[in-house]
């Protein structure tokens, strides 16, 4: 039935093939050859240290982001470009190498052309065209997840108006990228699919790929100690989106070098002499070595010596009594230097392990003062059996002993040990082990987040808080976290984009945090888009205001938009006065509409600022339906605003904290709102209680519940701009609470009192000084010298003084001072 099919290769035809094949073979050894030889003259090459443009010194408050020329695609910076020349041996030996071997098809040496072309690695010029088109053939020729993930970034920014964004290209590549095993393509689809960014929203597989990650980093944490984060938003060295004063939103930056000096800065002011205490100087010096930060480097050996003599001047002093009558001070810090010289020797850092030794500093510490970090250490090698016999019941006792003192490790190595001993199936123990590790997580241990998001997703949350729900968004959140946290594992581009910035090299920098934005970094979504966009300062020393392109601000609205939901307050204030059109500079048509919302939601979140920004756009009928004008509300988010800052100038005091800015802006505008009702009887409106909105109607309902207040003051907000029609409690629609008459009599009464007050003491002190000048002269014919001396020394108790500061009046024991505004 079937017709038999006969293939006849001819000898001829059969050594085609075969030298067609060891061509083939050949080609990609010269390919595989040449791009060896490139990565070995890269990995050799010697590059003379870039003198930094920003340093420990200059940063704080001074970080100043150049005008972007769009012509050329670059940041100018005093008329110059901010990148400096590459070396010889790049450009003459190993680029050539590499285009060689991406001749040969080489996907190796296609991609580590592309990153230098799209990063601008060793200084070379980025030549975005030449970086797409490389990875562009890398994917042709073979997957490669790296090239699949530049290319779904390409495309998910438009490289900020080089090319044209196209969500669902970038969405392509992100998904191949993912599935050849690249990291930072899962980073990224585990936000959008977790926010709804570009893809439907699937809390599922959000979840799903967090998991996945989470353990990536778990893993990773059993065996290093977490290094310098550099997930930070750059703003915040200039105190923020709107500066130290305004900025609502915490600092992310802290510089462990200032924080310790300012520390030791502390003795001094408390008249504590840090040198009359060496352990003082010695632990916070090793103590800057042994973490290191943005600007001095980790030096664990340096960190090692220190501790050492830190150690050795306390054996010196006090160990030949076994430590007794040791000073309270020496005792808190020496005990710190024996534990962290322990710990360095227990895990191998800056030398080689000794769990002996590691062991003898910990009970030599114990006979100073027990601490936290000690309680944990013995703990682990009593769990573990580093030092004998392993011994669960003395390592819980030493866990519970760190816990007790506020340990977050403690609490997450004890609720750890509880359940590998009875795997979370107990109730009285599941109940235990989840409390002890929610209060690790909220003391601060980024490993703690890791095993509480597992512990929700087994429902051992159950046992402990029966009537509370974790949501599938909460869970991630923990998760989420974690990942954050561990910067240095899943965004090294964070380091690498901080490193640009400080050498001027800010389209680099640009490219760096935009990384770390897709992926969902909420510090990274603040800094490039400040690297996009800046508020610029009525007063500066550069005379030419900065412009912006609408491609490069949209894409800035839309990071700070996406930090704005993940709770920068001030990233929402800022979309407001974009929208509102506060910043002419920026190609952005106003829309009221966006402004109103955006100020809402930062007012709903208790921000004083964005109280005030509301109150003002009700006060002058911007962005409320139909723009019109309720003063109400507006008194309401004043009251608000004024509320706010309050509660947050408790909270800064509370925390040894500098105030930020003044409460008079806000003082001011609620005594306008007064004066424009007193001026604008048309606004009055009466209820149908009869009952005036004054202060005497205050006072008589000074216990009402302020929850309903805010209910009503919601309530109203959402009807006006809504355009629907506010009915209160009682059924009466369109009610306004009213100020009373009598409280603009009271106001003009008083200001009338102290203007005649003011003006009749004026009157009287300056015929007095009339007076006494005539009785001066004559006195001074007749008495001469000693006269003179006693009227004037009357007159500088009862005259006038005239000051920089204004007039001052004296007579006895009364004073007036007028301040010259």
């Amino acid at each position: 039935m079937f017709n038999s099919i006969r293939i006849t290769i001819t000898i001829p035809t059969l050594i085609s093939l075969l030298s067609l094949l060891s061509f083939t073979l050949a080609f990609d050894k010269d390919g595989e050859l040449y791009y060896l030889k490139a990565i070995k003259q890269l990995n050799d090459l010697t590059i003379p240290p870039i003198e930094p443009i920003y340093n420990l010194d200059n940063i704080e408050g001074s970080l100043y982001i150049p005008q972007f020329d769009n012509t050329i695609n670059k940041y100018i910076q005093n008329g110059y470009q901010t990148n400096q020349s590459p070396p010889s041996e790049l450009i003459d030996s190993i680029i050539p190498l590499l285009e060689k071997s991406a001749e040969c098809n080489n996907v190796n040496a296609i991609v580590t052309l592309a990153d230098l072309y799209f990063f601008g690695n060793y200084s070379l010029p980025t030549n975005y065209t030449k970086a797409i088109d490389l990875y562009h053939k890398a994917t042709s020729i073979s997957s490669n997840g790296h090239a699949y993930f530049i290319l779904g970034l390409v495309y998910s920014t438009g490289l900020f108006g080089y090319t044209k964004i196209d969500q669902n290209k970038a969405n392509l590549y992100y998904q191949f990228g993912m599935q050849n095993g690249d990291i930072n393509s899962l980073l990224v689809l585990a936000y959008r699919y977790n926010k709804g960014i570009a893809v439907p929203h699937n809390c599922e597989t959000a979840l799903n790929y967090y998991v996945r990650l989470a353990e990536m980093g778990y893993k990773w944490l059993q065996t290093h100690d977490r290094d310098i984060d550099y997930n930070i938003r750059i703003s915040d060295f200039n105190g923020g989106l709107y500066g130290e004063k305004m900025s609502e939103t915490p600092n992310s930056i802290e510089i462990q070098s200032k924080v310790y000096t300012n520390l030791i800065d502390q003795f001094e002011e408390h008249k504590l002499n840090a040198d009359d205490h060496e352990y003082v100087n010695l632990y916070y010096t090793a103590l800057e070595y042994y973490k290191g930060d943005y600007f001095i480097p980790k030096n664990l050996t340096k960190a090692l010596e220190i501790f050492q003599e830190c150690v050795d001047l306390g054996e010196l002093t006090y160990g030949f009594n076994n430590y007794a009558n040791i000073d309270t001070i020496d005792q808190v810090f020496l005990s710190s230097c024996q534990a962290k010289l322990g710990r360095m020797y227990l895990k191998g850092l800056g030398t080689t392990k000794n769990i002996t030794k590691a062991y003898e500093l910990y009970q030599r510490s114990f006979k100073v003062q027990r601490t936290a970090d000690a309680l944990n250490d013995l703990g682990q090698i009593a769990e573990k059996g580093l030092v004998g016999p392993a011994n669960i019941t003395k390592a819980a006792e030493y866990y519970g002993a760190a816990f007790r003192k506020k340990s977050a490790e403690g609490g997450k190595n004890l609720a750890k040990l509880m359940y590998e001993m009875s795997g979370g199936q107990n109730s009285t123990t599941a109940k235990d082990m989840f409390t002890h590790m929610k209060e690790a997580v909220y003391l601060g241990n980024t490993e703690a987040l890791y095993h509480f998001g597992n512990y929700l997703q087994m429902g051992v949350n159950l046992f402990a808080e029966p009537d509370k729900k974790y949501t599938c968004p909460s869970i991630i959140q923990y998760y989420q976290i974690f990942i954050e946290r561990l910067s240095e594992v899943f965004a090294p581009h964070l380091k690498f984009a901080f490193n640009q910035l400080i050498q001027g090299d800010f389209n680099g920098a640009l490219i760096g945090y935009s990384i770390a934005a897709e992926q969902g970094f909420e510090a990274a979504q603040i800094s490039a888009a400040y690297l996009l966009y800046q508020l610029q300062p009525l007063i500066s020393q550069y005379k030419n205001h900065k412009t912006f392109t609408k491609d490069r601000v949209d894409v800035a609205i839309r990071y700070l938009d996406r930090a704005s939901r993940q709770g920068n307050v001030d990233a929402t204030i800022l979309l407001g006065d974009i929208y509102s059109g506060s910043d002419s500079v920026i190609p952005i048509s106003p829309d009221y509409d966006k402004a109103f919302n955006y100020y809402r939601i930062a007012s709903d979140r208790h921000s004083s600022h964005g109280s005030y920004k509301l109150a003002q756009m009700y006060e002058y009928g911007i962005g409320p339906v139909n723009n019109s004008i309720d003063y109400f509300m507006a008194k309401r988010y004043y009251d608000s605003s004024l509320q706010y800052k309050e509660q947050s100038d408790i909270e800064a005091k509370l925390m040894s904290k500098s105030l930020t800015y003044s409460k008079a802006h806000i003082n001011l505008a609620l005594l306008r709102l007064r004066l424009k009702y007193l001026f604008n009887k048309k606004a009055f409106k009466e209820s149908s209680t009869g009952e005036s909105g004054g202060w005497f109607h205050a006072f008589r309902n000074v216990k009402s519940n302020s929850a309903t207040n805010l209910k009503e003051s919601v309530s109203k907000a959402d009807a006006h701009h809504e355009g629907t029609t506010y009915v209160n409690d009682d059924g009466v629609e369109n009610y306004v609470e009213d100020y009373d008459i009598g409280d603009y009599l009271v106001i003009c009464l008083t200001f009338i009192f102290f203007v005649a007050f003011f003006v009749q003491n004026l009157i009287r002190q300056i015929r007095r000084i009339r007076m006494r000048n005539n009785n001066n002269n004559q006195n001074n014919q007749v008495e001469g010298q000693n006269g003179e001396n006693e009227n004037g020394e009357n007159n500088e108790g009862e005259g006038a003084r005239v000051g920089l500061d204004g007039f001052h009046f004296r007579r006895g024991n009364f004073e007036f001072h007028f301040f010259a505004i």
